[in-house]
């Protein structure tokens, strides 16, 4: 899929909108303080993920005290803390001067003559900021980072952190699904509950699985928002094809036509293209595994390419309306 699914917008989000700062800077953390990269080798690797100059990323980084260098006291003195005082007096000694006094006035030494020469490093903002942020980056990029934009995610993911991990990639998508259903969006809505299929099966939970694929089948073959530019549809996917082939196996053949009941009555069609009756026809016809490309012929030559169709407004309360 070229194009990710936005919330805020209708069509092209915005130039460089893909991009995100808490990204970019949980990237660069997780290099140095979980994959033990150096700073510029992290900062070279992020800015050529990202698009970014290395030196834009470096005063970023810097400016927002990511990273630090040895002259933030506070910071130094923390390092320095780590240190014995033995090996303190060895540095001093090494270079000549006093090694007497208490730990206090060794310290004073190190810092007045720069000794403790320090490379930039992960401040404790940075640690912080990786555990604060690790939760929200991995559940986006395990289950939505193809498809959908992170600060959207990301704005969700702030009112709704408290739920349950596995419910929160879902009602992340069915909001997508929400709005395809608002604005009459067919390929939208399509392409979301597809989405919203291969995470479940992902999962291994065919009943949910089940729902969204049949989702798919039904808003395919009836394409009420759609019926302008019938002439190059495709009724049933090849995927969903396979996908209901996989179901009847992992599940029944009667579970899967039950649930298309009950999905097909969910819609509540007030347009009717394909009528529940041959819906159910063609979906029978894959559950016997008939050859997908005759499937789609009849189809075709029934209704989408039917000069002759008929669009029927009624409400189906039934299998054998028609």
């Amino acid at each position: 899929m070229s194009e990710k699914f936005s919330l805020k917008y209708l069509n092209n989000a915005p130039e460089g909108y893909e991009i995100s700062q808490i990204q970019y800077t949980f990237d660069f953390i997780y290099r140095v303080y979980k994959s033990d990269s150096s700073i510029d080798k992290a900062i070279r690797e992020v800015a050529y993920k990202y698009n970014l100059s290395e030196d834009y990323l470096r005063d970023y980084l810097i400016e927002n005290k990511y990273i630090l260098n040895n002259e933030n006291k506070n910071e130094l003195s923390k390092q320095i803390k780590k240190y014995k005082t033995k090996d303190l007096k060895k540095i001093l000694r090494n270079h000549g001067l006093k090694t007497s006094g208490k730990r206090r006035r060794i310290e004073r030494r190190i810092f007045e003559n720069k000794l403790f020469e320090i490379d930039y490093y992960l401040s404790s903002k940075s640690k912080t900021f990786y555990k604060n942020k690790k939760r929200r980056i991995r559940i986006f990029t395990e289950y939505l980072s193809e498809d959908y934009y992170f600060n959207e995610f990301n704005d969700f993911y702030m009112l709704n952190y408290r739920k349950k991990e596995a419910n929160i990639p879902v009602e992340f998508i069915n909001l997508h699904i929400d709005k395809a259903i608002e604005e009459k969006n067919h390929e939208s809505f399509i392409s979301n509950n597809r989405i919203m299929s291969e995470h479940f099966f992902k999962k291994e939970n065919f009943r949910q699985m089940l729902e969204y694929v049949l989702k798919v089948f039904c808003m395919n073959i009836n394409p009420i928002w759609k019926i302008d530019d019938l002439k190059e549809h495709v009724g049933v996917y090849m995927d969903v094809y396979n996908d209901l082939g996989l179901l009847k196996e992992e599940l029944s053949k009667n579970i899967v036509i039950n649930t298309f009941y009950l999905v097909w009555d969910s819609f509540e069609f007030v347009r009717i293209i394909v009528s529940k009756y041959d819906a159910y026809r063609c979906l029978n016809d894959i559950m016997n595994s008939k050859d997908y490309s005759r499937i789609n012929n009849d189809l075709d030559k029934r209704f989408y390419q039917n000069d002759d169709l008929r669009i029927k407004k009624i409400t189906q309360k039934t299998l054998f309306d028609f």
